[in-house]
C-alpha cells in the first residue's frame, strides 16, 4: 500500500522533462544516431525505442537529460520569481525552490537575476544525492558560463555564488524598487524602470512550435541587445566545405529543418544547399550524417549572418554531375 501511496505522489509531481519527438535526433533517425539522454540518466528511466520514453516513477526530476539533449528536445518544466537566489530540493529552508539546479536553462538563469548582478544557487552533496549524481556539478559549471556569454551580449556583468548548505533561508526582493525611484517615476516608472530591466531577458515575441523554447529565448535576448552586424555572437553554424553531392540527409536528420534543397534557384544552373541560421541550434547531427564528411560546425557567427535570413550553404556546380551523386 506503502509503495502504491508513494507512486501516486511521485506521479502527480510530474517530474519528467516533456518531450519533442520532431526535435528527437533519434527519433528522426535510430538510437544509434543518438541516445545521450539514456546514456546520461543516474536511474535508468529512459529507453529509447522509435521514440525517447522516460519512465514517471523512475525518474527523479534532476534534468541530465535536458542538458544532454544536442537538439532541445527535452525541456524540463520549471516554476521560480526572479529573486537572485534559488535552491535545490535537497537544501531545507524558506528559500525558492527547483528539484534540481540542472533543470534551468541558461534563459531561466538570466531571468533569476533580474536586475542584479549575482545570483546565489544552492545545493547539496550532489555526488551522493538520490536525485542527480555528480555529473550535475559538471552541468551545472555549463549552465553558468553560457548564461554569462549571453549576459555579456547585454553588457551585462552577471556572477554566480554556489553554495553548498544544508539550509538556505534567504529570500531576495525579486525585483527591489528604491524610494527615490517611486517618487521620481510614480507607479509608471515603476513598471516602465522594471520592464527596461527585465526586456533583455524576457523580450518577448511569439514562439515558434517548430523551434526548441529555449533557442528561440536565446535568439531573442541576442536580437534585444541590438548588437552591431559585424558582432560575434553566441550561436553556432554549420559550414559545407566543397565535397558535397547534394545528397538529401542534412535536410532529413535536422531536427528543426534548418537545411533545404533548391533546384530551381532562379540565378543558379545548380543546385543550392540553403541554411536558415536562425532555425540551427547547432546540434551536430548533420555533422554526423553527412556521407562525404565535408559539414563541420562553426562558432564565428556574426550578428548579420545569423539575423539576414536564408542563406546559400552550398552552391553545387551542373558540371560537378547530377545531384546526389559522387563525382569519380
Amino acid at each position: 500500500m506503502w509503495e502504491n501511496l508513494l507512486n501516486f505522489i511521485v506521479k502527480a509531481s510530474n517530474l519528467q522533462p516533456d518531450y519533442t519527438a520532431e526535435h528527437c535526433i533519434a527519433a528522426k533517425q535510430s538510437v544509434a544516431a543518438c541516445h545521450a539522454c539514456r546514456d546520461v540518466c543516474p536511474h535508468t528511466a529512459i529507453t529509447i525505442y522509435k521514440e525517447v520514453e522516460i519512465d514517471e516513477i523512475d525518474c527523479t526530476g534532476c534534468g541530465l537529460c535536458v542538458q544532454a539533449c544536442p537538439s532541445q528536445a527535452l525541456k524540463a518544466k520549471v516554476s521560480y520569481q526572479p529573486g537572485a537566489s534559488l535552491k535545490c530540493s535537497q537544501v531545507k529552508g524558506g528559500a525558492p525552490t527547483v528539484q534540481c539546479l540542472t533543470r534551468l536553462s541558461p534563459t531561466d538563469l538570466l531571468r533569476l537575476a533580474g536586475r542584479k548582478e549575482t545570483v546565489t544557487l544552492a545545493r547539496g552533496d550532489c555526488a551522493n544525492c538520490k536525485i542527480g549524481n555528480e555529473t550535475v556539478l559538471t552541468e551545472l559549471a555549463t549552465l553558468q558560463k553560457n548564461a554569462k556569454t549571453l549576459a555579456d551580449v547585454r553588457n551585462r556583468k552577471l556572477e554566480f555564488r554556489v553554495l553548498t548548505v544544508e539550509r538556505l533561508d534567504t529570500v531576495d526582493d525579486p525585483d527591489p524598487v528604491s524610494r527615490r525611484e517611486l517618487l521620481r517615476g510614480g507607479w509608471r516608472g515603476i513598471q516602465r524602470s522594471a520592464s527596461d530591466a527585465l526586456a533583455p531577458f524576457d523580450p518577448g515575441g511569439e514562439d515558434d512550435d517548430s523551434l526548441p523554447d529555449e533557442m528561440q529565448r536565446q535568439y531573442r535576448v541576442i536580437q534585444a541587445a541590438k548588437p552591431e552586424d559585424d558582432a560575434l555572437v553566441p550561436w553556432v553554424l554549420p559550414r559545407v566545405a566543397d565535397g558535397c553531392i547534394m545528397c538529401p540527409i542534412c535536410t532529413n536528420v535536422c531536427p528543426t529543418k534548418a537545411f533545404s534543397r533548391d533546384f530551381d534557384a532562379p540565378d543558379k544552373d545548380g543546385a543550392v544547399l540553403m541554411l536558415d541560421p536562425e532555425r540551427c541550434n547547432g546540434c551536430n547531427a548533420c555533422v554526423k550524417a553527412c556521407p562525404v564528411k565535408v559539414i563541420t560546425l562553426d562558432e564565428e557567427v556574426t550578428w548579420a549572418e545569423l539575423s539576414g535570413g536564408k542563406e546559400e550553404a552550398y552552391y553545387r556546380d551542373p558540371k560537378q554531375g547530377a545531384p546526389g551523386n559522387v563525382t569519380r
